[in-house]
């Protein structure tokens, strides 16, 4: 889906670019489309890319580390995560449901209630949270060094 959206908001650029030159027109809202679409886009994919490694991760100081600590690092951080973006969930459903009850509408070239850019956040935290769990799992059970993942270490 997060690859269809980037399809579509680069097919809709390309639509602006060719109305200007040709007739001095541009496709509707596309600036304010394309900052909803990227929201998607990250939602859509950061629990996907954090199960493949494919985060930003810093392993300066994981390299230096003697296997066995770099362990309990990767463990404490899964479990900072896991519990960083439970509170995002819990934050984000707060938010969303305040959004929804008041009525908040964003007002731009087009006027919508301001909950739909808000909805996929609590869903994205919550699946990042499990897909942290996940990976506590794996590193409790695999070997006692820090993971490789991503190409690194």
């Amino acid at each position: 889906m997060a690859a269809a959206l980037v399809f579509a908001v680069m097919a809709m650029f390309t639509l602006s670019v060719v109305l200007r030159a040709l007739v001095g027109g541009h496709v509707a809202g596309d600036m304010e489309l394309s900052e909803y679409a990227m929201l998607l886009i990250t939602a859509l994919t950061a629990p996907w890319l954090l199960r493949l490694g494919r985060h930003v991760r810093l392993d300066v100081v994981l390299v230096s580390l003697q296997p066995r600590l770099a362990w309990v690092c990767e463990l404490l951080c899964d479990a900072i995560g896991c519990a960083v973006s439970l509170l995002m969930v819990a934050y984000g459903w707060r938010v969303l449901v305040a959004s929804y009850s008041s009525g908040t509408r964003i007002v731009k070239e087009f006027t919508i209630p301001e909950w739909w850019t808000l909805w996929p956040l609590p869903l994205m935290f919550a699946f990042v949270a499990v897909e942290f769990l996940f990976r506590l799992r794996r590193v409790a059970l695999g070997p006692r060094q820090a993971r490789t993942e991503g190409g690194q270490l």
